[in-house]
């Protein structure tokens, strides 16, 4: 025998925090209510009434649209019957039922349980005292105008409970698509970084074993170079991994220059006055659009030198990266770093300008507005 077909659910896991201690109290009361009221009917059919109310509002909670305005209507007819046969005073107790009517979704559904909300009233005056209006003279009234509230706050609620889990539902699509779009900037930063940096220690590792037995002195040379590249390496891993945190310009343009130096390229830097305080953001990006243009450079642009000029200009901090390799056309058929690089200065309010250097080759002008409240970081 399967255990699984004995797994009964006695009242909606959904339900049980916020309304199950409020039933029972609301049950057990109305029960008490009943058999010691003055009764019209039999204790046999009192039972049989009561039996029918609790089976009403289990089927409620677990009924929804058509069938759970059946048992709004059908609980309304049984609470007018109690009000007949026992004490018009029972008729509160039909605020169950208008809890149920708020979970009701059609408007015409909705409007139809309402309606039957307030037939309960002047149907129970009108059989008992012979005048359907006689409710309005008696302190039923404020408990009907409570009913009718009743639905509009449930409705109320559960909009709120479904927008919260919609809202849920959105809020892990769109973790879910910064996963996606990380993963794809991982691998975009190690294609256009690392990559690069362990190609250069594979190249020269493997010139360092070519020389070992022709020119021992230059094999040693060359796995200095290896040995210092793969700091480098680990570095970029480092700073790859930890994601964000602030990486230092000034780091960055020497690994720059250890990174040219093993790839055969000079390296020139100028500064025309202080370099003014960058928020971490701003330092990080520019960082980050350094390695990546230094990292073009020796990919791709054939050059022997590369020159870094460092300024402030019409109230920007302007960095310039160019080198006298082969050119533009080359760099844009064959790399993918040039529109990383625009994305990130865009990321911080800045921009990039990439076209063709005065010798020939490329550059690369990076520039970030000077702002007042850029300083704080």
């Amino acid at each position: 025998m399967n255990p699984k077909r004995w797994n009964i659910k006695l009242y909606p896991e959904d339900q049980i925090r916020r309304y199950l201690i409020i039933d029972i109290v609301v049950c057990v009361f109305m029960f008490y209510k009943t058999l010691t009221a003055d009764s019209r009917a039999g204790l046999p059919v009192t039972f049989l009434m009561l039996a029918l109310f609790l089976a009403l509002y289990y089927m409620g909670l677990w009924s929804r649209g058509a069938r759970l305005l059946l048992v709004v209507l059908a609980g309304c007819g049984l609470m007018t019957a109690f009000a007949i046969l026992h004490e018009v005073w029972l008729l509160i107790f039909a605020a169950v039922f208008a809890d149920f009517l708020g979970r009701v979704r059609s408007r015409p559904h909705f409007a139809a349980g309402m309606s039957a909300l307030v037939a309960m009233y002047p149907v129970s005056s009108l059989v008992v005292h012979g005048d359907a209006f006689h409710f309005l003279e008696t302190p039923l009234l404020p408990f009907l105008i409570i009913q009718l509230a009743i639905p509009f706050v449930v409705r109320i609620l559960e909009k709120n409970e479904s927008l919260k889990t919609e809202l849920a539902a959105a809020n892990e699509r769109i973790a879910q698509y910064a996963q996606e779009e990380e993963r794809h900037r991982l691998a975009r930063d190690l294609h256009d970084t690392l990559g690069q940096t362990l190609t250069m220690i594979k190249v020269k590792s493997e010139l360092a074993e070519r020389m070992l037995d022709k020119d021992p002195e230059r094999a040693r040379l060359e796995m200095r170079d290896v040995a210092r590249t793969s700091r480098l390496a680990l570095r970029q891993v480092r700073d790859l991994v930890t994601d964000m945190k602030h990486v230092p310009l000034e780091r960055e343009l020497e690994d720059g220059r250890a990174l040219l130096a093993s790839a055969g390229i000079a390296f020139g830097f100028s500064r025309s006055e202080v370099r003014p305080k960058l928020s971490k953001a701003a330092e990080t990006m520019l960082a980050l659009a350094v390695r990546e243009s230094l990292t073009n450079v020796v990919k791709h642009s054939k050059a022997g030198r590369c020159e870094v000029a460092e300024m402030v200009k019409d109230g920007r901090y302007v960095l310039q990266i160019e080198d006298d390799g082969v050119g533009l056309a080359a760099e844009r058929s064959e790399g993918h770093g040039l529109a990383a690089i625009e994305e990130r200065m865009r990321l911080i309010g800045g921009g990039a300008a990439i076209g063709p250097s005065t010798a020939g080759g490329v550059r690369v002008t990076l520039f970030v507005p000077l702002r007042p409240e850029a300083d704080a970081s």
